[in-house]
């Protein structure tokens, strides 16, 4: 069992092992039976994304809220906007925008949050959404 263990250490070790100086961007893989190349590409973010959220405390219930969700996206110019339940969301060219609509006894609360890669414009887009609920 040992040997066994042994020999297949010795294999996986020497098969780990590359001679060759190797780019950590782009790495070639030559496929013996195809004779392809295969080149792997590692995605690398610009910037690092923002998160901006807000809440609200609203005098309505949770399907006025999800509607009228839709209607500010909708004034936003945000696009593929989708309504599901209590759930909106929508996409303002490389940002994404949700508001959640929930019961809290005789009131709704309203949490809303936007993403995106450019920060002031992550806030503008989540301000004018909470100044509009």
């Amino acid at each position: 069992m040992r040997v066994i263990f042994l020999v297949f250490s010795l294999i996986l070790v020497g098969c780990s092992s590359n001679p060759k100086n190797m780019n950590p961007q782009t790495v070639s893989v030559e496929n013996i039976q195809s004779e392809k190349k295969i080149e792997l590409v590692t995605i690398e973010k610009d910037t690092i994304p923002q998160v901006w959220s807000d809440h609200k405390v609203l005098k309505m219930t949770t399907e006025a809220c999800s509607n009228k969700g839709v209607d500010i996206l909708t004034t936003l110019g945000f696009s593929q906007i989708v309504k599901n339940g209590t759930y909106v969301y929508g996409n303002y060219i490389n940002n994404r925008a949700a508001i959640k609509c929930t019961d809290v006894g005789n009131n709704t609360f309203v949490y809303a949050v936007v993403a995106g890669p450019h920060v002031k414009i992550v806030e503008r887009l989540r301000n004018e959404i909470v100044w509009k609920l």
